[in-house]
């Protein structure tokens, strides 16, 4: 069994997106609906909850005395530049142009500037910033927990502004937690169901054979991590080559086996099946955003 609690790391990469969105709102939907009427589209809506939510957190945070607002080195609006062109593949890359210009995706050498940055910003967390982060999520024991459909255990605290909002929003914070939770997790659920699938696992010792004058692997996962193994003995730009070269392999053989899309017409139908058993918290996930929808409307938020 595996547990998921907040690390003072992510608690302050959390702090960093949040405190944006605290500190600015967010736009409007623009889905035309009136006003004083909830939005008609999910887009719309959700905008509408995540506003409501902010709204509630800055009013939560003023009555405990608390700025929200973001010092500096709490947020970094470039972080993501250098992964610009990253894109989704997973069940392997399949485009092999995309691998030749861009390998794995991961932006960086032998990825020791990753391990080294996040060391570096956990050291950085100052007094001001976890007096925040207390703030927002909370401290002491995770009162609430939930298993997710992959099986891992989630806990949260109940004491935070973040716990305060939801409540307020929502009605319940414990059955706000426990649905959200579960529903964010059923594509991760779905994933995880297409890897154990014999339809999968017989077109991924193809792929693997495919792949293994290159090098041996048994899934792209195991590719990576030996190409990550190797990387970290060379200079940036050898890695950066063989990093391209076993991507390529990967793409090639990808398409070759048909092994991205077999993962995504299973993904399909595993979905669908999570669905439907997962039909009552989805039911119950629709009613909290209805009551936080309506709530956030009749009271301007």
């Amino acid at each position: 069994m595996s547990t998921v609690r907040t690390s003072r790391f992510v608690s302050t990469l959390a702090l960093s997106v949040y405190v944006a969105t605290v500190a600015v709102g967010c736009a409007d939907g623009g889905d035309g609906s009136g006003p004083g009427s909830v939005p008609r589209s999910v887009r719309a809506q959700d905008a509408l909850l995540q506003t409501a939510q902010s709204a509630l957190v800055r009013r939560c945070l003023t009555d405990r005395h608390i700025e929200p607002s973001a010092e500096p080195g709490t947020a970094d609006a470039g972080q993501d530049r250098g992964i610009a062109q990253r894109r989704e593949f997973p069940y392997g890359i399949d485009d092999p142009e995309w691998a030749a210009e861009h390998g794995f995706g991961s932006g960086q050498g032998s990825g020791a500037t990753t391990k080294e940055a996040a060391a570096a910003k956990e050291a950085d967390v100052s007094p001001r910033q976890q007096r925040l982060v207390d703030a927002l999520f909370g401290t002491g024991r995770r009162e609430l927990s939930t298993r997710t459909a992959t099986g891992l255990v989630v806990r949260t605290n109940s004491d935070g502004c973040l716990a305060e909002a939801q409540r307020v929003l929502y009605g319940d914070q414990g059955r706000w937690f426990r649905t959200e939770v579960t529903i964010n997790n059923l594509g991760a659920a779905a994933h995880q169901r297409v890897t154990r699938d014999p339809a999968y696992r017989a077109v991924l010792v193809r792929w693997a054979r495919c792949v293994a004058p290159v090098q041996k692997a048994e899934d792209p996962g195991e590719l990576r991590r030996v190409w990550q193994r190797r990387a970290a003995g060379l200079d940036p730009q050898r890695a950066t080559e063989s990093e391209r070269r076993y991507a390529v392999a990967e793409a090639r053989c990808v398409l070759r086996t048909g092994l991205a899309d077999t993962g995504a017409r299973l993904e399909r139908r595993h979905a669908a099946e999570l669905r439907t058993e997962y039909a009552d918290v989805i039911a119950e996930h629709r009613r909290l955003r209805e009551h936080g929808l309506r709530f956030a409307v009749r009271q301007g938020l």
